[in-house]
C-alpha cells in the first residue's frame, strides 16, 4: 500500500489507509520563537537494542536533562522534555522518524489548492480532560493559539484557520507547504482546550486529550512529574505505562548513577558513559539526528567579503581532518560526512563523494587564487553549555592553517542565542539537528526565512527548489531536495564535520525500547517504550 500522500494532484489520506503507530530561561525571553525554532533544528535515524523479554512495570521513570518549560502548549521544546506536553497533548498528526504520517487527532487529510490548502478531517467522539469535545472549534481555537504562540510564529507564519462544521478544519498557507502535516506532528501542533487557553493559567494543570493526565499533587514542579494513564485517550492501547514518573537531573554523572541504582530506566547520556552502562548491565540507544561543523553565514560577504568568495568557503572545509574529528573528539561516536541531512531522509545522497577532502596545501592555494593568501579575521560566537568547549580549539586551529585570524567572542546570559543568530557573527559552529523529513531542515538553516540563516541570504537556485519540494510530490519533490542539497555542498554554505553519535541510556530489563521514532532523534518517544 502506498504512503498516504503519494499520488499526484489531490492528495489525501483516509485513516484505515494510514498505519496507526505507534533551558529553562530561554523559552521566557523575549524572542522565544525564535529560539524555540533554533532549539528545534539545534537538535538522529534512529537504532536500538532489543531489550528482550523486558519486565512490564506500572511505573515507567525517566530522566530529564533539563526542567520543562512548562506546560503553555505554544512553547513546547523538543527532545526528553517534550515527554511532559506530549503525554497531556495530543496532536494533529502522529509521525515516525522520517514524518510520515499517521492519524491522532485527525483522522485523514486533503492537500488541495497546490498544497495552499489542509483539510483536516477530525477523529469523532474525543474529548479533553475537562469534559468539552475536541471539534472543529476546539481545534480551530487551539490552532489559532498555536499560530499567535512564539513556537508558530516560526513555524505556522501567515497561516489562516476555519472550522467549516464540527468535523473539519482547514488552513490555509499564503505559498505551498507540503510539510503542514509534519509540521502538525510537533509542538505547534499540540492541541489544549479552549478553556484552559482562554484560563491565563497555563503553567499549572493542563488540559488536553493526551494519553496521560498531570498528577499536580503528586507532582513537585522544578523536580518531579508525575503522569496517570488517561483510560478515555483514543490510542491508551499504545502506551503500556499505567503511570510515568519524570526525574529533573540536570547532571549528567546525577542521571547515570540514577540510571546504575535503578532510581531510573532511561536518559540522555553521552559517549564517556557507555562504559559504566555496559558494566552495570544497561545498555544505550544510539541516535545520529546531528552534524557537527561550521556555518558559513556571511556567504555574500557583508561583514568579511573574503567569505563572499566560494574559493575561501570550499578552502575553510578543506582543512579539518574529519577522521581525526570523529575519532579524538568525538571518541570514535561519529562518522565523518560532507552532507548536513541526516542519512535516509529524501535530501540525502546516497554514496555521495566528499568534495573538499582534507588537503591543508589545496586549501591555501585556493584562498591564494581568490586573493587571500594572508588570510584575514572574523569572529566566532562561544556559549557555554551547549557542548562546544573541545570542538572551539579545532576551529580556530584549522582556520589558522589559512591565515584566518578566528577570534572567539563568549556570550552569556538569556540572549546569548538571540546574538549568535543576529547576523554578526559570519561563521558560526553548532551542533546542528537533521530532521528525518529534511524539508525541516532545509526550513530551519537554508532558505532565506530560516533561524539559522542568520544573514538571510536568497539564492534563485535554492528559490526555484525549494518552491519545487513545496509544491511538487513524490519522486519530483525529493529529487529537488537533492539537487538542493548539491547545490549547498557545491557552494560550501556550511563545512560539516561529522554526524554525531547521541545515546539514551536505559535498563533492558525494565524496559523494551527497539528504537526512537522521535523527528528530532534527541530522545524516543514516550509510545517508543514497551
Amino acid at each position: 500500500m502506498p504512503p498516504c500522500g503519494a499520488g499526484r494532484g489531490t492528495r489525501s489520506c483516509r485513516g484505515d489507509q494510514m498505519a496507526t503507530r505507534g533551558r529553562r530561561g530561554l523559552t521566557r525571553v523575549a524572542g522565544c520563537g525564535l529560539l524555540l525554532a533554533a532549539l528545534a533544528v539545534g537538535g538522529c535515524t534512529s537504532g536500538g537494542t532489543d531489550g528482550g523479554a523486558a519486565t512490564r512495570k506500572d511505573d515507567l521513570v525517566l530522566g530529564l536533562e533539563a526542567d520543562i518549560p512548562g506546560w503553555d502548549p505554544g512553547k513546547i521544546l523538543p527532545g526528553s522534555v517534550a515527554w511532559a506536553s506530549s503525554a497531556v497533548y495530543d496532536t494533529i498528526f502522529n509521525c515516525d522518524e522520517f514524518g510520515n504520517v499517521s492519524p491522532n487527532i485527525a483522522q485523514s487529510y486533503q492537500f488541495t489548492d497546490g498544497n495552499t490548502k489542509l483539510t483536516l478531517h477530525l477523529r469523532p467522539g474525543m474529548k479533553f480532560s475537562d469534559g468539552t469535545p475536541v471539534d472543529g472549534p476546539a481545534v480551530k481555537a487551539a490552532l489559532d493559539y498555536q499560530v499567535n504562540a512564539p513556537g508558530g510564529k516560526s513555524f505556522l507564519p501567515g497561516v489562516k484557520v476555519s472550522s467549516p462544521d464540527a468535523s473539519t478544519v482547514v488552513m490555509t498557507t499564503p505559498k505551498p507547504k507540503s510539510y503542514l502535516t509534519t509540521v502538525m506532528c510537533l509542538g505547534a501542533g499540540a492541541i489544549a482546550s479552549p478553556k484552559y487557553l482562554a484560563s491565563g493559567k497555563l503553567d499549572q494543570a493542563p488540559v488536553g486529550s493526551g494519553p496521560y493526565l498531570y498528577d499536580r499533587a503528586a507532582s513537585t514542579p522544578g523536580s518531579v512529574y508525575v503522569l496517570t494513564k488517561n483510560p478515555a485517550n483514543w490510542d491508551a492501547a499504545r502506551y503500556p505505562y499505567k503511570k510515568i514518573t519524570l526525574k529533573v537531573l540536570t547532571d549528567r554523572t546525577a542521571r547515570v548513577n540514577a540510571l546504575k541504582t535503578g532510581q531510573i530506566s532511561g536518559a540522555i547520556t553521552d559517549a564517556s558513559a557507555l562504559g559504566q552502562l555496559k558494566t552495570s548491565g544497561l545498555t544505550a540507544l544510539v541516535q545520529h539526528g546531528q552534524w557537527a561543523g561550521l556555518l558559513i553565514e556571511d556567504r555574500k560577504g557583508k561583514v568579511v567579503p573574503a567569505l563572499g568568495d566560494v574559493r575561501v568557503r570550499r578552502a575553510i572545509n578543506m582543512v579539518f581532518d574529519k577522521n581525526a574529528i570523529a575519532q579524538k573528539l568525538y571518541q570514535g561516536q561519529a562518522e565523518p560526512t560532507a552532507q548536513i541531512f541526516r542519512k535516509n531522509s529524501p535530501a540525502w545522497i546516497p554514496g555521495f563523494q566528499d568534495p573538499y577532502p582534507y588537503n591543508v596545501a589545496a586549501a591555501r592555494k585556493l584562498m591564494a587564487d581568490a586573493g587571500y593568501a594572508k588570510g584575514f579575521s572574523v569572529q566566532i560566537p562561544y556559549i557555554a553549555g551547549f557542548g562546544l568547549d573541545a570542538a572551539m580549539p579545532i576551529v580556530i586551529q584549522g582556520l589558522k592553517e589559512l591565515g584566518i585570524n578566528a577570534k572567539q567572542v563568549t556570550l552569556s546570559g538569556s540572549n546569548a542565542l538571540l546574538d549568535t543568530l543576529s547576523g554578526k557573527y559570519p561563521i558560526i559552529f553548532w551542533p546542528l539537528g537533521n530532521h528525518g523529513d529534511s524539508r525541516l531542515t532545509i526550513d530551519g538553516a537554508i532558505i532565506p526565512t530560516a533561524v539559522w540563516n542568520t544573514e538571510k541570504i536568497t539564492d534563485p537556485t535554492i528559490d526555484r527548489l525549494w518552491s519545487t519540494v513545496l509544491s511538487g510530490q513524490g519522486k519530483e519533490a525529493a529529487t529537488a531536495q537533492q539537487e538542493l542539497n548539491r547545490h549547498v555542498i557545491d557552494q560550501a554554505w556550511f563545512a560539516p564535520w561529522v554526524y554525531m553519535n547521541s545515546f539514551f541510556g536505559y535498563d533492558p530489563k525494565a524496559v523494551r525500547l527497539e528504537k526512537s521514532t522521535d523527528l528530532n532523534a534527541l530522545a524516543p518517544k514516550l509510545s517508543d517504550f514497551r
